[in-house]
C-alpha cells in the first residue's frame, strides 16, 4: 500500500483542480444544491460523519457544499487495489478503509495505520470525513454504524490527552434523483455535538464506548435524512411520498425546496409509522393500493407527474410549437455537448451498481470529458477565419451550455411522454385505472 501521510497538505494543483469540479458539480451537474445549517459547522476541529446512499458522488456534497473548508474523506480500501488509483484517491485527499468482504482479513491491520493517521490529522486541526454506515444503504433508510469513526474519534482524544474536545459533525445527503443530472439536492448539516460523557467508558471498556458513540451518531444523523425504516413497505411508502406532496401543497409541491420536501416526507413516514399502529388495516390499504399504482405505472411507462393530467388538443399544438421554435437552438446544443454526455454512458452502462451512476457521470463527464472536449474545440476554433479573440468567447460560452442542453433535453423527453399520454387518455384501460388510483390516493392522503 502506497504512502498516505501528509494527505491533508494542501496543494497548488489541488486547488486549481477544485475550483472547475466545483463548478462541475454544483453548477452543471446539479440543477440546485441546498446547503441547509451552515451556522452549525464549528471553528474547531470536527470529524465529519454522513450518510450513504449515493456512491462517490455523497463525498462530493460535503467537499464542494461547504467549500470554505478542505477535508480528508475515508473511502472504503476495494478501490485502492491498484497502485495508480491509490495515488490519484490520494491526492484527491482520500484514505481506504478496509472491509474484509472487500479485501480480506489480511488487510485489516492497514486501518490501525488509516485510522491513526486520521486521529492525527485531527489533532492537527484538519477535518475528516466518512460514511459509518460502511455501505451504500440501497432502499433510502439508514443503516447500522460500524465502529471505525468512533475509534478515530477516541483515538484523536487520547492523543491530544484527551484535551482535544474534539465535535462531530452529522450531515445528511438527500437526492432529488439519484442517477441523471438536472436535478436538486440537499446537503443537511445537523448540529454538532461532543461524546466526553463517554471517555471514562473508552478507558475501562473501549467496544462499549465505540457502540456508544455509535447509537447517539445515529440518532443526530437520523432526523436529517430521509429513513424508510420499514424494510417490508419501503417501494410502497417510497412511491406515495410524491403523491403525499401533491395531496398537500398542491402545484407548490414540483416547486417545493429541498429542505420542504424532506421535511413533507419525513412527516409522511411518522404518519405512516403511527397509523400502522393504530390502524393497521387502513394501512395495508395504502401499501395495496400503493402497490397497484407503481405496477400501472411501470407498465404504461409513465411518471406520477403525468397522471391526472388534462392535455387538451390546443396545448398539444402550443406544446409542438415551442418544440419546431427551438429544435434549431437544441439541435446546435446537442452537436456540442453530445461527446462528453455520451463518454460517460459507455461506463455507466457496463455498471453493476446504478448507484454509482452520478459519480461516474460526474467523474468521467462533468469533471473530465467536458473540459477536455471544450479544449479541444477552443483549439480547433482558430481554424475559422475570425479574430483571435472570439475563440476565447467561444471557451467561455462553451463553459455554461451543459446547463441549457440538460434543460432542453428534460423538456423534450416529457414532450414525447405528453404525446404519449394525449394519446392514451380516456382510451386506455390501465391509464383510466392509474388515474382514479392516484385520485382516491389523493383524497385520502389529503385528509391525513
Amino acid at each position: 500500500m502506497i504512502d498516505f501521510a501528509n494527505i491533508e497538505k494542501r496543494r497548488a494543483s489541488y486547488e486549481i483542480c477544485y475550483i472547475w469540479v466545483w463548478y462541475a458539480v454544483v453548477k452543471l451537474f446539479f440543477r440546485k444544491l441546498e446547503v441547509k445549517g451552515k451556522e452549525n459547522i464549528p471553528d474547531e476541529p470536527f470529524l465529519i460523519i454522513c450518510n450513504h446512499q449515493n456512491g462517490l458522488i455523497d463525498a462530493m456534497l460535503p467537499v464542494f457544499g461547504i467549500p470554505s473548508h478542505r477535508m480528508v474523506f475515508i473511502a472504503r480500501g476495494d478501490i485502492f487495489k491498484k497502485n495508480k488509483v491509490a495515488k490519484i484517491l490520494k491526492w484527491c485527499r482520500v484514505l481506504p478503509a478496509f472491509r474484509v468482504r472487500d479485501t480480506g482479513k489480511e488487510n485489516l491491520g492497514e486501518n490501525d495505520k488509516i485510522f491513526e493517521l486520521a486521529a492525527n490529522i485531527l489533532n492537527n486541526g484538519k477535518i475528516v470525513g466518512l460514511f459509518p454506515e460502511a455501505a451504500l444503504q440501497y432502499d433510502k433508510s439508514m443503516g447500522s454504524f460500524k465502529k471505525g469513526f468512533a475509534r478515530i474519534a477516541f483515538r484523536a482524544e487520547e492523543i491530544s490527552n484527551f484535551n482535544l474536545h474534539l465535535k462531530v459533525l452529522p450531515m445528511a445527503n438527500y437526492y432529488e434523483n439519484f442517477y441523471s443530472a438536472g436535478h436538486k439536492v440537499l446537503l443537511n448539516i445537523g448540529k454538532p455535538f461532543e461524546f466526553g460523557e463517554l471517555l471514562d467508558t473508552y478507558r475501562e471498556h473501549p467496544e462499549a464506548a465505540y457502540r456508544q458513540l455509535a447509537l447517539k451518531a445515529q440518532e443526530h444523523v437520523r432526523p436529517l435524512m430521509l429513513d424508510i425504516a420499514d424494510k417490508e413497505n419501503n417501494e410502497q411508502l417510497d412511491s406515495l411520498m410524491e403523491i403525499y406532496r401533491e395531496a398537500k401543497h398542491g402545484k407548490k409541491a414540483r416547486r417545493m425546496r429541498m429542505s420542504e420536501r424532506l421535511a413533507s416526507d419525513q412527516t409522511m413516514l411518522e404518519t405512516f409509522r403511527r397509523l400502522k399502529e393504530v390502524s393497521p388495516e387502513k394501512f395495508a390499504w395504502f401499501m395495496e393500493k400503493a402497490k397497484s399504482y407503481s405496477d400501472l405505472l411501470g407498465k404504461l411507462n409513465f411518471r406520477n407527474w403525468m397522471i391526472g393530467k388534462k392535455l387538451g388538443i390546443f396545448a398539444m399544438l402550443l406544446l409542438s410549437l415551442l418544440s419546431v421554435v427551438f429544435a434549431p437552438l437544441y439541435a446546435v446544443l446537442w452537436l456540442l455537448n453530445i461527446v462528453p454526455y455520451k463518454i460517460p454512458e459507455l461506463v455507466v452502462n457496463k455498471l453493476k451498481d446504478k448507484r454509482m451512476s452520478a459519480s461516474m457521470r460526474i467523474g468521467i463527464g462533468s469533471a473530465v470529458t467536458y473540459p477536455v472536449w471544450n479544449l479541444l474545440v477552443f483549439g480547433l476554433s482558430f481554424i475559422i477565419p475570425w479574430p483571435w479573440w472570439c475563440s476565447f468567447i467561444l471557451l467561455a460560452v462553451l463553459t455554461v451550455l451543459f446547463v441549457p442542453f440538460i434543460a432542453l433535453r428534460h423538456w423534450y423527453v416529457k414532450f414525447y411522454h405528453r404525446w404519449r399520454y394525449f394519446a392514451k387518455q380516456g382510451k386506455n384501460a390501465e391509464l383510466k385505472q392509474a388515474v382514479s388510483l392516484k385520485a382516491e390516493l389523493v383524497e385520502e392522503l389529503g385528509v391525513m
